[in-house]
Parts: structure tokens; sequence; C-alpha cells
């Protein structure tokens, strides 16, 4: 984790800024910063199923994450934060073009759309400090690229935050989950890419329930 700032201090700074409305502080943080940061997974993160994305602030004022498996972020573990590792949001934002007909495209240019952004963070109490994503279309050693995103809710205006993936050797976006022959008229399915966290789940079992999540128990 060379050239990072110490990862509990970082995740505690955005904790901080996360958690008061109105969140105007994160409004221009996001306006001065990138959109995406990029992630490459060895076999041991590709085996933990599931990997906790912690938002950090480092002493500069700039946005970066700890990448944790889930299995590890526990308040009991006395080696937390030197289980996972530090990546920077990169620092130019960029949208994205493509051939592809993908809704995720519009997803993640809808971030870049300054005015939506600004307008979703606006009418939040509290601004998202972890994702919960899945592993189980990584591929070992490929760069993945994560873009912040918005995805349309099923209420009309509405959006939830999310984190589009895509691998950069293949070009493939990850999650989707092709139709059967039996179901073709109804196009590809696009799952979660992610869980934003808060909301906490009320159900103990849920991989979003707030004692799965030791980081933020301990601070």
């Amino acid at each position: 984790m060379s050239g990072f700032n110490d990862p509990e201090i970082s995740i505690e700074n955005w904790s901080a800024l996360a958690q008061g409305a109105p969140i105007d502080g994160i409004i221009s943080l996001f306006e001065k910063s990138g959109n995406s940061f990029p992630l490459t997974l060895n076999a041991k993160m590709k085996a933990a199923e599931r990997l906790h994305i912690y938002f950090g602030l480092d002493s500069s004022g700039k946005i970066q994450f700890y990448v944790i498996p889930a299995g590890l972020d526990q308040k009991s573990n006395k080696t937390i934060y030197s289980c996972g590792e530090s990546v920077a949001l990169d620092a130019t934002q960029q949208s994205v073009t493509s051939n592809s007909t993908s809704p995720l495209v519009g997803w993640i240019n809808n971030w870049c759309n300054e005015t939506l952004r600004n307008g979703w963070l606006t009418g939040l109490d509290q601004a998202v400090q972890v994702f919960v994503i899945h592993t189980t279309d990584f591929v070992v050693n490929d760069l993945h690229n994560c873009y912040l995103s918005l995805k349309p809710s099923a209420a009309k205006g509405q959006y939830t935050v999310d984190l589009v993936i895509q691998n950069t050797v293949t070009g493939m976006f990850l999650n989707i989950e092709e139709p059967s022959a039996a179901d073709a008229t109804l196009g590809a399915q696009f799952a979660d890419m992610a869980r934003p966290v808060p909301p906490y789940s009320n159900n103990a079992g849920s991989s979003t329930a707030a004692a799965n999540f030791g980081i933020l128990l301990g601070l």
C-alpha cells in the first residue's frame, strides 16, 4: 500500500464527511475527481467470493478506496488494515463511448452528468461508505475498471449509486446474465454490480447487515 495514506485514517475521514446532510463537501469532491478506479484481483482476493470496497479520503483531499475480503472485515480482526489493498480514484472524469447498446454505458455517463449527480447527492441524508461486490466474474490478474455510476431506480427520476465493472482485457462488462433461449425476448438482464452501504439490511443473514462491516463498527 505504498504511496497511500493510512487506510484507517482515510476511511475515518470519509465516514465523518458522509454522515452529515447536506453533504456539500462530498459534492465538491466528486466535482474535482475522476469516476473510475483500477482493480486487479489475485487468486486469494478472487477466492473471497465477496469484497468490501470502502471509500476513503486522504490528507490531500483525494478519494481513495480500501478493498478487503468480506470474510476478514470483522471488528475482532486485529490485522484488518493489512488484509486488503488501497487504490486511488482516477484524477480525470471520463464518459464512456461504446458501440454497445448496454444500459450500463448510460449508467456510467449518468455519473459524469454534473447536474444529475449533484441533484442525486443533494437528496441524500448520508453518502455511501462501502460497496459489497461479488468476485464471480472477475478474471484473476486481469485489470478491471470500476466505474462509479447512477442506475435509474423504479421511481421515476430517482437513481441508485452503483459500480459498473469492465474487464479491460476482454472489454466485457461483469455480471450480465444473458437470457435462455426460452426467454430470448427479455434481452440481457443486468444484475446489481454492487450493493451500497448504507443502507443496511434488516436481515441479519444479509451481506449488507451492519454486523458484517467490522471497519465501520470500529470507527
